[in-house]
């Protein structure tokens, strides 16, 4: 099942594609780089109206594949480049697109996933 920003009804499309096209060069920039890695402390992530809990970002391929962790959540994200970012919640889940977006409170979100603070991405 594709999940659909909720921006996506009230932003114009070419505000959407910004977000989107803006998400992808910064996750690409972020590439050049070997391993990256943001400490919890640094970070807090949620998902859907869960409470902010610190977390940890480790991108074993920047740009390309990275992983959240928290408390007892996995969350793992792949980017094909093409524009098509696959998220997992849960190492036995199944695979969701999820479109990142940019909330008002400055938080960086996935579908109901959501992350604020230094969040890594260059």
């Amino acid at each position: 099942m594709v999940r659909r920003s909720p921006l996506a009804a009230v932003l114009p499309r070419g505000s959407l594609f910004r977000i989107q096209l803006w998400t992808a060069v910064l996750l690409l920039i972020g590439s050049a780089g070997g391993t990256m890695s943001a400490a919890a402390g640094s970070m807090r992530c949620r998902i859907g109206q869960q409470a902010w809990s610190p977390c940890r970002m480790v991108a074993s391929r920047p740009g390309q594949r990275w992983v959240l962790t928290w408390d007892q959540q996995r969350v793992e994200f792949v980017h094909d480049g093409s524009g098509q970012m696959m998220m997992r919640i849960g190492q036995n889940e199944g695979w969701l697109e999820v479109e990142p977006f940019w909330t008002a409170n400055r938080s960086l979100c996935w579908g109901a996933v959501c992350a604020t603070g230094a969040i890594p991405l260059e």
